[in-house]
């Protein structure tokens, strides 16, 4: 006999992931809002607060990356721009005071 049931992979072809005990599985998209703010503490970090929002943009986006590879975000692209602009806002901050160029900025301000 041939197999013409209505389910021919199985009892109803269930897909993997679907309901556990407790409610249903974990969302793929349930920690894209770390990407968001890591790139949002990037920017910021990167136009005007540098090491303030540089360095919660750096640890931010590492577990947004973190969490894109286990499967709980899709965002991972955003994690890494938001790691990239706040290790560049502390690598221009630090390149700014080690010139002197925040010196002569802030007495610009003052004059």
């Amino acid at each position: 006999m041939s197999n013409m049931s209505p389910y021919p992979n199985g009892q109803y072809n269930q897909q993997p992931g679907g309901y556990v005990p407790g409610g249903f599985g974990p969302r793929p998209d349930e920690k894209n809002s770390l990407g968001n703010w890591a790139l949002g503490l990037g920017v910021a970090g990167f136009l005007c607060c540098s090491i303030f929002t540089g360095i919660p943009a750096i640890v931010v986006g590492f577990l947004g990356m973190q969490a894109a590879n286990e499967g709980r975000a899709t965002n991972k692209g955003m994690s890494i721009a938001g790691i990239a602009l706040g290790v560049l806002s502390i690598v221009l901050l630090i390149v700014s005071y080690a010139t002197g160029l925040n010196e002569r900025l802030m007495s610009g301000f003052e004059s």
